[in-house]
């Protein structure tokens, strides 16, 4: 598999990623050919002299961001942005039917809005997928289809961004 710096900080600012398995990143970093002083520090975190566990305290905030800087990332992201990201891997897993429509607007309600107010960006998707739990069949069609139009627009507003 290969080392993706820019998928592990999304996921590590959006709270998916686990501090304790940041030293054990940073030595794959290293292996992988990225070198600086905090992938350094971050890499000696991974073997302790006493065998106990790393704890947070033990990692600083601005290392962290600076670890992620040597690998090529612009750290920090803020967690709307990686949740943004997120959510347009899940567009694009849904559009490209390697998922399905219906499980990818669960996954962006449920994980990554916690079933509260949605940014902007995200709210139609939120609003479908909530329509759906209790939709009978005969709705499904429509749904699906509305879903569709809904992470295509996502997926646009990521075109018409990236290139700006």
């Amino acid at each position: 598999m290969r080392f993706d710096p820019g998928k592990l900080a999304v996921q590590y600012y959006f709270g998916d990623l686990q501090y304790w398995k940041l030293p054990k990143l940073a030595c794959d970093a290293l292996e992988a050919g990225w070198d600086g002083p905090a992938l350094r520090r971050l890499a000696g975190l991974a073997t302790t002299r006493d065998g106990s566990e790393i704890r947070a305290d033990d990692l600083r905030t601005d290392e962290i961001d600076s670890a992620f800087r040597e690998m090529g990332v612009n750290a920090p992201i803020s967690k709307d942005e990686a949740r943004l990201i997120l959510a347009i891997e899940s567009a694009s897993r849904a559009m490209d039917g390697s998922s399905n429509i219906f499980d990818e607007a669960t996954h962006v309600r449920i994980h990554l809005c916690w079933f509260s107010d949605p940014p902007d960006l995200l709210s139609r998707i939120v609003k479908l997928s909530e329509e759906a739990k209790h939709a009978p069949r005969s709705q499904w069609a429509r749904i699906e289809a509305d879903l569709k139009n809904a992470f295509a627009d996502l997926l646009m507003f990521k075109k018409v961004h990236r290139s700006e």
